[in-house]
């Protein structure tokens, strides 16, 4: 598609770079091809030429639901985090690292595709049945023609693995005997959690529930009496043997034992998405996979972090002496409610569980990169840390204990559209003499940036060229390696959008010195603070708890404000006139230009549990 006004005069001076036209012809893709294949070859020469020359190895860092005020080096002063601020102080801080969405599934799926989720559909819409992934056994997932990193990588001759969290949809097969999930993104092993973690994880969960005082309860005791009165009534009346009472018995049993489960863990359950009791729920998703099979189910979280981290020791140890590259995505289940620690790691923080779950993590990337240096890799690993959104502040524990994350003086958190508490994040990149120590870069980018900045950094071609297939994938994050690896912090300028589900709530123009940020609609919060109540489920509806102001924008310069505490910039001075007349021409031509696709996650049939998709361990 051709590129509006407005694309035109900011964007195109990078966007040639980055992008490849849309419109392909037959020609083309045969030279796309040719030039694969001559990559390819070149690859395989290298390799065979000795091991010196080939492109570095890449360990990825995802945390969940992280803060930028959780970590040291980010101004934490209470939270001991050493080895992320270690590895902040060797290689490159981001100090305006943006999600692309503020919840989980989509966020995962636009850093490892670098496209907006709403362009596949891996979002939810305004009516809000899910806007995760919820189950194992559902059938929703990163539609299969999207490209991600891993894919980009494989192409590229190297060895992928996942461990920990994948939640972009599990690819179950009948009675879930193979769950492939991200084997078919281009990771070549997966050892993790299939969807998330959930506060019903933690267990136990009460399986027998019969209350008496409850009126539904009450009628199916009376049925279910009835029911094997009736039976032997009509038995004797119709004279009929006890070998052929026994099994009629038993049947109505049995029937009216699937009623009562029905009842009690998969009608009507209120208060809970899944329609779901909190035991069925935990039974169904509370599982480990290895390479599609269940291996732990439910999972045991005590003493998680540990063997994800020596899944991922394991890893480097095997291919530390490999002829090809690996890249090692390691996607923590921490710092997502529950919370949980090997007995170590309980009580040694400040603050609490979430203090503890914080510093955990911490542990765990210092016991990777430790594994770096002993097998002889850090030299030849770029290392990429970052948090898929911002902390989840309205999180309360049952006891009342606050988990939820810290986003500093930055307003809102995971769930609202806009806000920079929801989508600013930690970032940063190691890459041992290659990348500067020490240095901070303040402009603004995105986790969409990852796979061309990767790309970039490891002089490989950019991802239309290792799939020409995919030449069609316009990207929307952009290599940054210029950034990373000069001191200029000087680029052209660039358009951000900001969504909640499908709908464009804010634009982000970062040019020159300036950072503008455009609301055309404003979280509506509880009086005095920047959340919506309290609780492990609760948060701010970026859907219906907001206010439209797109018939007067909002406008602040972030280079000036940075926490949003001032009142918007004028609408009567020449300066918001301008920047506000040409974002609003900028979203006008993207809507023209882009149309979104219905929402994966509001399709019910796709979303909701499939029993005969369910994977089960039985041993266990």
């Amino acid at each position: 598609m051709a590129a509006g006004p407005v694309l035109t005069q900011l964007q195109e001076p990078y966007q040639a770079s980055r992008h490849i036209s849309t419109t392909t012809t037959v020609a083309h893709t045969c030279r796309m091809c040719v030039i694969r294949w001559l990559w390819c070859t070149l690859v395989l020469v290298t390799v065979a030429g000795g091991t010196s020359s080939r492109p570095p190895n890449i360990l990825v860092f995802l945390a969940d639901d992280l803060g930028i005020g959780d970590l040291g080096c980010y101004g934490n002063t209470t939270i001991k985090t050493p080895n992320i601020d270690r590895l902040a102080s060797e290689g490159v801080k981001l100090t305006h690292h943006l999600a692309a969405a503020p919840m989980c599934t989509p966020s995962r799926a636009a850093v490892l595709t670098g496209r907006y989720p709403s362009r596949y559909g891996l979002v939810g819409n305004a009516s809000m049945w899910s806007i995760v992934i919820t189950h194992v056994a559902s059938r929703v997932a990163l539609p299969l023609d999207e490209v991600t990193l891993a894919t980009a990588l494989s192409a590229a001759n190297y060895t992928t693995a996942l461990v920990g969290k994948w939640h972009l949809g599990s690819h179950c097969d009948f009675l879930g005997r193979n769950c492939s999930g991200p084997l078919n993104y281009g990771f070549h092993s997966f050892f993790g959690i299939p969807v998330t973690l959930f506060q019903e994880f933690r267990g136990p969960r009460v399986f027998w529930k019969f209350p008496l005082d409850d009126l539904e309860y009450q009628g199916l005791a009376g049925s279910w009496m009835a029911l094997l009165a009736g039976v032997v009534v009509t038995g004797r009346m119709l004279g009929l043997r006890r070998r052929m009472m026994v099994p009629l018995l038993l049947i109505s049993n049995l029937l009216m034992f699937l009623l009562w489960f029905r009842i009690t863990h998969s009608s009507n359950i209120k208060n809970w998405l899944a329609l779901m009791s909190p035991w069925l729920f935990r039974m169904a998703n509370s599982m480990l996979l290895r390479d599609g099979k269940v291996v732990e189910q439910p999972i045991r979280l005590d003493g998680l972090s540990q063997r994800l981290v020596q899944e991922s020791r394991q890893f480097l140890a095997q291919h530390a002496n490999d002829d090809r590259p690996f890249f090692l995505f390691h996607s923590f289940a921490h710092v997502h409610t529950p919370m949980f620690s090997a007995p170590h790691m309980a009580g040694v923080s400040r603050h609490g569980r979430y203090g503890d779950n914080v510093e955990e993590m911490d542990e765990s990337v210092g016991a990777v990169l430790d594994a770096l240096r002993e097998y002889g890799l850090e030299e030849n690993t770029i290392v990429y840390f970052t948090s898929d959104q911002g902390g989840h502040i309205e999180a309360i524990d049952y006891d009342g204990q606050r988990i939820g994350g810290h986003n500093g003086r930055f307003k809102g958190g995971k769930a609202q559209g806009g806000p920079e508490g929801g989508i600013r994040v930690p970032g940063m990149y190691r890459w041992k003499g290659h990348l500067p120590s020490g240095t901070i870069v303040d402009t603004p980018t995105s986790l969409m940036d990852l796979m061309p900045t990767l790309l970039d950094l490891a002089q490989l071609p950019p991802m239309q060229q290792l799939l020409p297939e995919a030449a069609h994938k316009e990207l929307d994050g952009m290599s940054i390696a210029k950034l990373l690896t000069s001191d200029t912090t000087t680029t052209e300028p660039r358009i951000m959008l900001h969504h909640c589900r499908q709908v464009i709530h804010a634009v982000r123009l970062s040019q020159g010195k300036h950072v503008y940020k455009m609301y055309l609609k404003r979280q509506r919060w509880f009086p005095g603070g920047s959340q919506c109540g309290w609780g492990h489920l609760q948060g701010c509806n970026c859907a219906a708890d907001v206010d439209d102001v797109s018939h007067q924008p909002h406008l602040y310069d972030l280079s000036r404000d940075p926490y949003e505490d001032d009142d918007p910039i004028s609408p009567d001075t020449e300066e918001y006139q301008e920047v506000v007349s040409l974002l609003q021409q900028y979203v006008k031509e993207w809507s023209a230009r882009v149309t979104y696709p219905p929402s994966l996650l509001n399709n019910r049939s796709l979303m909701e549990w499939n029993p005969w998709l369910q994977p089960v361990c039985l041993t266990c």
